[in-house]
């Protein structure tokens, strides 16, 4: 590790069909063109843990492909760990501890994984046992992660608009709580600015405070744009909700309204952070782009871009 704010910026495999690994040894050989240090493997699309356990074959396969690239790696586990969901959590652990263990074997030094989220019902009965319980679990999976070189980043997700399920973390303020009170050296914050964004409607939080708290526990991003209108599931076709501007769209930066101008300058992140992007596969045309404004915004942060230089990098669809 060294002392500067961030360590590296790049794209993510989110969109890959799930694993393929001729088609992610050609994308990574397209990334590896691009102005970008590491890629964020989505555990998801490899297919390499099933039912908690790692399969062999399948990761020694994964894992030759990764090592034919001049890239380095971080890792998105499950997106469905969930240290929440008690009567399940066995499973939830099983899948956390390989996805370290995958870490291990393939030299990721940063792994995100979820925060937790319940029914309303639930965490109503019981929201101190279960923040207590998920604590726990954090600093049991730090001990982990640290033996293995890993630094555990939590993210924040998306308010439930519809008010079906309480999303633990939805309000930055709330998740820096929790870790702050987990207080473990291995475990940090992932921001993920979209969802931040998303979820200050719902819950009637001030965006750019709450990330700004948020950001001093944080070593890990996922950059990308939306609009910040709460997806109430009224359009089912992914194309209508870009078309509206609705939801988790995961855009380019400058794609969608949040104020990067007023959001980069507020951040006060962790040494060691990663500068990710998750950016959605129909978008792929201007991913290069995009690389270079997490590049550049990652620069800003380092103090080796001015203001000015990392915001002309940034990109709207109205400019040819």
């Amino acid at each position: 590790m060294t002392d500067k704010i961030c360590i590296g910026s790049g794209l993510n495999t989110n969109f890959l069909a799930a694993g393929d690994a001729a088609d992610l040894d050609v994308l990574l050989g397209q990334y590896k063109t691009y102005d970008q240090s590491h890629v964020e493997i989505t555990a998801r699309r490899l297919d390499v843990i099933v039912g908690g356990r790692i399969i062999e074959e399948r990761a020694g396969v994964m894992q030759a492909v990764l090592e034919a690239h001049a890239l380095k790696y971080v890792l998105h586990a499950d997106h469905a760990i969930n240290f929440m969901d008690l009567p399940n959590f066995d499973v939830h652990w099983a899948l956390a501890e390989a996805s370290v263990e995958l870490c291990r074997r393939y030299g990721m030094t940063s792994m995100v994984m979820h925060s937790g989220n319940v029914p309303v019902s639930v965490w109503l009965d019981s929201r101190d046992q279960l923040l207590e319980f998920e604590r726990e679990a954090l600093k049991r999976l730090g001990d982990l992660a640290a033996e293995a070189g890993v630094q555990i980043a939590v993210e924040n997700l998306i308010a439930d608009p519809l008010g079906n399920k309480v999303v633990s973390g939805a309000d930055p303020r709330r998740l820096a709580e929790q870790l702050a009170k987990a207080d473990h050296p291995a475990i940090g914050g992932c921001l993920d600015f979209g969802h931040a964004f998303l979820s200050a409607p719902v819950e009637n939080f001030d965006f750019l405070e709450a990330i700004k708290t948020f950001s001093e526990q944080v070593w890990h991003l996922h950059l990308h744009d939306n609009f910040g209108r709460p997806d109430l599931k009224g359009y089912a076709d992914e194309g209508s909700r870009v078309s509206l501007g609705i939801g988790d769209l995961h855009l380019p930066m400058g794609w969608g309204s949040i104020d990067w101008t007023s959001v980069l300058p507020a951040m006060k992140f962790r040494k060691n952070t990663y500068a990710m992007i998750e950016l959605r596969g129909r978008y792929r045309a201007v991913e290069d782009q995009v690389a270079a404004t997490a590049k550049a915004f990652m620069d800003y942060w380092n103090d080796d871009l001015p203001l000015a230089g990392a915001l002309t990098a940034v990109r709207s669809p109205e400019k040819k």
